[in-house]
């Protein structure tokens, strides 16, 4: 594929065990800077540190993607942008790959108990936004001040059952709260909270809890996923196979640490032979682990997994189909013929690529960058009229990792489809845009133990329909579906501040 010569790539292979963080890094700087329209010498200006900040170091950190806080901090500034609307995705990235460049120079919040104060009465009041969390936690774990256990842990709880409910930049920089606070001498207070949320009957919202507590991995952590994956609730399992992708991506664990989880992973994929809702996430989630846990599972096994759905093919030219949609939905956003390299690569792990780490990173920085609005647009597209299923699908299953705030949505064109993947993106469409269902189509719906049935409750949620006390209450319906809308009554719904 051709490209302009000043565009950043990550130039390692698409199928490949590392990812350039450091391309990825200075690609975020560069396009929100150049989409504002904002040359190096005047954002250097803007900055107002021209001994630290020139244009040529700006260059430079754009080019070889150097990982700075503070750096990232004054683009933010500099641009206009809100607190942490690049820094939050950067930190997620370089979180979740242990190889990452560590940060050079560290944003760090003004380190004085008058600041201090501030940030703990923001997030005591009746509806602290997204910044106020991020600036909680990094006060706590950035500066020398910080509650006592005791203290903090009733925030802890609410910001915990904030999380799952947030969309677009609301939800990132909530998800890098929490996550901050996971890595910090918080570690054990946040962990006990997300335990008890996750185990609390009915819970809808488990998969980003599983992400932030496996931010900081254990060998406890391993035993506790290895047992959500024969919970009741699939959508709780699979959250579970989210948090073991994830600890095997950030790393810091030794190869013994998870052998005993090998004969729990062959019986979890045993027991869910033919579910369309378990066993291809335990398919893709063992695809990423290492030959030798793979070789030891599948040893164990008595049905053999599907492969998990993935591209037609990992090269980067025209013979690769999925990559060369991925490559002209790049350029239908960014006006150009030749495309967005970056943004074609970041579009293909969203919509291809099996490892779920990939596909949450790049959602992240995707969200941050300025072609959001684009992305969106086209991933709507791409899982109505994709030109394959597995386009279709990858298109569909991308709303919940993009968390992307919708303004108005219609579940009619989704609902048609007989595609039951479709019917739950478009009420997940719903659930984002906080538009509410009709009350006999909800009440079809929500006793569908599938997809489907999840979706229309998650909408049904964050719009907080008045229908939830009913179906709360209702006693010919399945105690599932109970359980579920209690649960909803008491976490509220949608948060896009």
């Amino acid at each position: 594929m051709a490209r302009h010569t000043d565009e950043i790539d990550d130039s390692t292979p698409l199928a490949g065990s590392r990812i350039d963080v450091g391309a990825r890094i200075g690609w975020l700087l560069r396009t929100s800077r150049v989409a504002a329209g904002v040359p190096l010498r005047e954002l250097a200006a803007r900055a107002g540190d021209g001994d630290r900040l020139s244009a040529a170091t700006l260059s430079r950190v754009e080019t070889t993607g150097r990982r700075s806080g503070t750096v990232v901090a004054a683009y933010e500034q500099a641009l206009g942008l809100p607190h942490a609307h690049l820094r939050a995705p950067i930190d997620v990235l370089c979180r979740t790959f242990s190889y990452a460049p560590a940060d050079t120079d560290p944003y760090v919040p003004e380190p004085t108990l008058a600041g201090f104060t501030r940030a703990v009465d923001a997030v005591q009041a009746e509806s602290p936004s997204a910044q106020d969390w991020l600036c909680f936690a990094e006060y706590h774990v950035l500066t020398p001040f910080g509650l006592p256990a005791d203290t903090i842990r009733p925030l802890v709880v609410r910001l915990v059952g904030e999380v799952g409910r947030a969309a677009g930049l609301a939800y990132q920089l909530r998800y890098e709260a929490l996550s901050k606070l996971r890595c910090s001498p918080y570690a054990d207070v946040v962990a006990e909270v997300i335990v008890e949320e996750v185990s609390r009957p009915g819970m809808q919202r488990p998969a980003d809890l599983l992400s932030a507590i496996t931010e900081l991995p254990t060998p406890e952590l391993i035993a506790w996923c290895g047992e959500l994956l024969a919970h009741e609730s699939w959508v709780v399992a699979r959250a579970g196979c989210l948090g073991i992708q994830n600890m095997r991506s950030v790393g810091g664990l030794r190869r013994a640490d998870w052998l005993p989880l090998v004969p729990v992973y062959a019986a979890a994929c045993d027991a869910a032979a033919g579910d369309p809702l378990r066993e291809p996430i335990l398919s893709a989630t063992l695809a990423g682990c290492p030959p030798e846990f793979r070789t030891a599972v599948r040893a164990l096994l008595h049905t053999e997994l599907p492969e998990p759905r993935r591209a037609s093919a990992w090269s980067r030219n025209r013979r690769n189909r999925h990559y060369t949609h991925a490559a002209e939905l790049a350029a239908e956003i960014t006006g150009t013929s030749a495309g967005e390299t970056m943004l074609t690569r970041l579009l293909f792990e969203v919509l291809y690529d099996f490892r779920a780490t990939y596909v949450v990173t790049s959602s992240f920085l995707l969200v941050a960058s300025p072609f959001a609005d684009g992305v969106r647009e086209v991933i709507c597209r791409s899982a109505l009229h994709g030109p394959d299923k597995i386009t279709r699908h990858g298109a569909a299953f991308a709303f919940a990792n993009l968390m992307i705030p919708f303004e108005t949505a219609d579940p009619a064109p989704w609902l048609a489809s007989a595609d039951p993947v479709l019917r739950g993106a478009g009420l997940d469409i719903c659930a984002f845009a906080g538009v509410p269902l009709d009350r006999d189509l909800l009440r079809d719906l929500v006793v569908r133990e599938d997809q489907v049935g999840y979706e229309a409750m998650f909408a049904a949620g964050m719009a907080q329909q008045p229908e939830l006390t009913e179906l709360a209450s209702a006693p010919d319906l399945p105690a599932g579906v109970r359980e579920a809308a209690r649960w909803w009554l008491a976490a509220g719904g949608r948060i896009i501040t």
